[in-house]
């Protein structure tokens, strides 16, 4: 049956959920499910289109096509994947859709095709989907010059940031009908197979061994250097990766939180990060994690090969001695087994920490205490994993094994547990002429 297209497709289909196409076409089946499963559970679709600003309402419209043709340049043989449409509040929003699946990267001055086809049709956005991790949409893992996509908005999402999205919304969204979970199961079963190509990140880039290697040595590193943009290039996919990881582990959407001006500029970030690397050779990331004591801070050590995982919180006041508010940590950690774990506590005015193990505290709670400090109450503590890889350090597929088995033990061991101190609110005072009994 025949469809009507809207501007300025020529020619195209609805998104398919069943696509017809060839054997060797996995970019076009997969980006004609994903697109159909867009119209179909509009509740994923408005999760997704959420992130790259395009607030989806009960009324919006949104149509969805595949294998689509412009009406200009008439010539023109360039076809994208994927055409969305949404219409809302009598006003319309388009957007090109270009993916690429397995081990296919994005192609540069193809997308800057793209740009000059959505300029001649009056299309709004290009969306990108690949194997590419990004700490928000509105980065790209491709940098553009302003007059390569000037006056197109360019967005990125990962499959696997989309196969977590449809995960969240089917364990969270209570009002989908069975027709709606049933569809998500299907995209689901279909995007986790390991032949369709959605892969997570699995290793640093080539010139991690090196870079480690240097570090170890003591070489004085150029943030400009290729070795080093490209080291931190790798270490924020990773971290978009750990946190695609911890989300469809427990069930609820979780952030790397970024500083206003590296949300605003994902180049400024790397560059920024890179001057970090080379002067005190760390990598770091910071996880939102609802409802938990603190943001959870990973680390890569590079100089001592070693990763940590560590939360800070405020240590309670309503204790009278240090030995106290130690036994107030240690509580929380009481499930807590693995010989890693190391509690730091800080004074107010203090930036010298007193460190000790867990192992160590449970066996003799005051040796946290220095002498003498025993009534000068700590202000706040940090509970960390830390684990030497040594040799494994250096190897790009061991290294982010460890980095993504440790993150997880730190908050299965740690991270669940604790519960930040919460100065109590104050007191009315009581009127001793007022009994329960003159309430009414």
């Amino acid at each position: 049956m025949k469809i009507e297209l809207p501007e300025p497709l020529v020619s195209g289909e609805l998104a398919r959920l069943l696509p017809v196409v060839k054997d060797t076409s996995s970019e076009d089946r997969a980006s004609s499910i994903l697109l159909a499963t867009f119209r179909a559970v509009p509740e994923f679709c408005q999760i997704m289109l959420n992130g790259i600003g395009q607030k989806i309402g009960s009324k919006s419209k949104i149509s969805c096509y595949s294998q689509v043709r412009m009406a200009l340049p008439k010539d023109s043989k360039i076809r994208p994947d994927g055409f969305i449409r949404v219409e809302r509040a009598g006003r319309i929003w388009t957007a090109i859709i270009e993916a690429k699946i397995g081990n296919a990267l994005l192609d540069k001055e193809q997308i800057i095709q793209y740009a000059d086809l959505a300029k001649q049709n009056n299309i709004d956005a290009i969306i990108t989907i690949s194997n590419d991790f990004t700490a928000l949409p509105t980065h790209h893992p491709i940098i553009f010059s302003v007059r390569e996509i000037k006056g197109i908005q360019i967005f990125h999402w990962s499959w696997l940031n989309t196969v977590t999205h449809a995960q969240l919304v089917q364990l969270n969204d209570a009002a989908l009908s069975p027709t709606k979970k049933i569809i998500l199961d299907e995209f689901l079963r279909y995007f986790e197979h390991d032949s369709v190509g959605v892969k997570g990140f699995t290793q640093m880039n080539p010139e991690w061994k090196n870079v480690v290697q240097q570090i170890t040595n003591g070489t004085i590193l150029k943030k400009t250097s290729e070795d080093i943009l490209n080291t931190v290039s790798a270490w924020h996919q990773e971290s978009r990766d750990l946190c695609l990881i911890l989300s469809r582990e427990l069930g609820v959407a979780i952030k790397e939180r970024l500083i206003r001006k590296h949300i605003n500029d994902s180049v400024l970030r790397l560059k920024d990060d890179a001057e970090t690397l080379v002067n005190t050779r760390t990598l770091t990331c910071i996880l939102n994690i609802p409802d938990t004591a603190s943001v959870l801070y990973v680390t890569a050590h590079l100089s001592r090969r070693s990763i940590s995982c560590s939360m800070r919180l405020a240590a309670t006041q309503e204790k009278k001695t240090t030995k106290a508010q130690v036994n107030w940590l240690i509580r929380q950690l009481k499930k807590s087994n693995t010989e890693f774990i190391h509690i730091r506590a800080w004074r107010k005015k203090s930036s010298h920490p007193e460190q000790k193990t867990l192992i160590e505290i449970r066996e003799n709670p005051s040796c946290l205490i220095a002498e003498g400090k025993e009534k000068i109450l700590f202000a706040r503590f940090e509970v960390a994993i830390i684990r030497d890889l040594a040799v494994k350090f250096s190897g790009s597929k061991n290294f982010i094994k460890n980095l993504e088995e440790i993150t997880a033990l730190f908050y299965a061991e740690v991270g669940q547990h604790l519960r930040s101190w919460v100065k109590p609110a104050p007191k009315a005072p009581l009127d001793e002429n007022e009994t329960d009994n003159n309430i009414t």
